[in-house]
């Protein structure tokens, strides 16, 4: 199946699984259909954003408090993202003391500056940010999913 990132926003369907590593529980949450490499060429940067909200090796998951101030993020962040297909969140990893937001976009300055503009909460969100080249979403499909049973 052949499908581009906007129509892969339009459509917004997901999967999810609960997963026990050796770091302990955790949750992984993915949109489907993965494009295959040549779909995704829009969007050929990989963005990734981490949240720690305990110490890594802790195999903690987040409380229920925090749990939807996270969710509350990753609303504000997919309406400032993919609001005209600027990025694409691809997959939500939560596990081992942090949540991962896995995007994909076309311009990680646009990015940065409407992160910047998006609402806060008192403090600044306790993010840390990383971009690198992914022009055939390798991460996603390589290290990602292909590590879990994602029947």
């Amino acid at each position: 199946m052949t499908m581009d990132v906007a129509s892969l926003i339009e459509r917004d369907e997901w999967k999810g699984i609960a997963v026990e590593k050796k770091q302990g529980p955790g949750l992984l949450r993915w949109r489907v259909p993965v494009l295959q490499p040549g779909d995704g060429g829009s969007h050929p940067m990989l963005l990734q954003v981490v949240w720690p909200y305990a110490e890594q090796g802790s195999a903690a998951m987040p409380s229920d408090q925090l749990f939807e101030e996270l969710r509350v993020f990753e609303d504000r962040l997919c309406a400032a993202w993919e609001q005209d297909a600027l990025a694409v969140l691809t997959a939500v990893l939560t596990f081992d003391g942090a949540k991962q937001w896995v995007f994909y976009t076309n311009d990680v300055q646009a990015c940065t500056r409407r992160l910047n503009e998006m609402p806060q909460v008192e403090e600044p969100y306790p993010i840390e940010v990383t971009a690198r080249p992914d022009g055939t979403w390798s991460f996603l499909r390589d290290e990602i999913l292909r590590t879990v049973d994602t029947r």
